[in-house]
C-alpha cells in the first residue's frame, strides 16, 4: 500500500474490478480519487459475468493456480504471492459476503451473484470519499498531460497527479470492453501487444437433433486433454453448447495450447 502521498489527486479510468481495485488503493493511501466510466453504471462486464454464479477463484494448490496462467505465470507469481486466492476470499469476507468451496475446487460468495459484493464495494468506496463519474470516454491526454473526455456536454479535461488507465480488452463491447484505447495508447507511443483471446471453447460439428436436445447441458467433472499438448488433463465442468464445448476445463487447455504455438 502507498502511504504519505498527501492531498494528491488519482485519476482511475475505467470502472472495472482492476478500476476499483485501484481506486480502493488510492484512497486508502489517501489520495482524493475520482473514477471516470464510459457506462452510466460500474463493473457492468463484472456483473454479467455473475449471472450464472460467480465463480471469483479457485481452492487448488498455489502452484496449480499459477500453472493456469500459463507464459504469464512468471510476471504474476510475485503479486500473486501477496494478493492470492485466500487474500481475496478475506477480502470478500470483509465487504460481509462470505465465500465457499463448490464441488469443483472453484469458490464462490454465498449470495452466488455479483450484485451484492459490487453493491457492498461501492458503498465502501463511497466511504473512503471516491467519486464516480460516468458518461466520459477517455480519448487520451492533452499537451500538459491531463487526460481529457467525451461527453455528452462536450469535452471534459482532467488534471490528476496519478492517472490509472484499467479499461479491459475487447470482448464484450456492450459492457464497455471494445479496445479502443489501443490506438489511443500507440498515438502516444505506447507499445500494445495485439489483444488476443485469454481463453475460448471449441467447435464441434454436431448434428442438429443433437445440438437441439443437448445444447446448454453440462457435463460435470469431467477430463479434457489435448493430444500433442505436455499438460496433464484439466477436470472440471463443461457445457455443451450449440456449436460445441466451453467451459474451465476447455478454457484451461487453450490458453496452454496458445502458449506453445508463441
Amino acid at each position: 500500500m502507498l502511504l504519505g502521498m498527501g492531498d494528491k489527486t488519482a485519476a482511475v479510468i475505467g470502472a472495472g474490478p482492476a478500476g476499483l481495485f485501484a481506486a480502493e488503493q488510492l484512497a486508502n493511501a489517501g489520495l482524493a480519487v475520482t473514477i471516470h466510466e464510459l457506462r452510466r453504471s460500474p463493473a457492468r462486464k463484472f456483473v454479467l459475468a455473475g449471472r450464472g454464479g460467480l465463480n471469483i477463484t479457485h481452492s487448488e494448490p498455489a502452484a496449480d493456480f499459477l500453472d493456469r496462467y500459463a507464459e504469464a505465470r512468471p510476471r504474476l507469481a510475485p503479486a500473486l504471492a501477496r494478493f492470492g486466492p485466500a487474500e481475496l476470499r478475506e477480502w470478500c469476507a470483509g465487504l460481509g459476503q462470505p465465500t465457499f468451496v463448490g464441488s469443483s475446487g472453484r469458490v464462490f460468495p454465498e449470495a452466488f451473484r455479483a450484485t451484492p459484493l459490487l453493491r457492498e464495494w461501492l458503498h465502501r468506496l463511497d466511504g473512503l470519499g471516491v467519486r464516480l463519474e460516468t458518461g466520459r470516454r477517455w480519448m487520451g491526454w492533452a499537451d500538459d498531460g491531463d487526460a481529457f473526455f467525451s461527453t455528452t456536454s462536450g469535452v471534459v479535461t482532467v488534471a490528476a497527479d496519478v492517472t490509472v488507465v484499467a479499461l479491459g480488452g475487447a470482448s464484450w463491447p456492450r459492457v464497455g470492453g471494445d479496445g479502443v484505447w489501443v490506438p489511443i495508447f500507440e498515438h502516444f507511443g505506447i507499445t500494445v501487444r495485439p489483444l488476443v483471446p485469454a481463453n475460448g471453447g471449441v467447435r464441434v460439428p454436431w448434428s442438429q437433433i443433437f445440438a437441439e436436445r443437448f445444447a446448454g447441458v453440462p457435463l460435470k467433472n469431467v477430463s479434457v486433454s489435448v493430444d500433442g499438448a505436455a499438460r496433464p488433463p484439466t477436470r472440471g465442468d463443461v457445457m455443451v453448447t450449440a456449436s460445441g464445448l466451453e467451459g474451465g476445463p476447455i478454457s484451461v487447455s487453450y490458453t496452454h495450447l496458445r502458449a506453445h504455438e508463441t
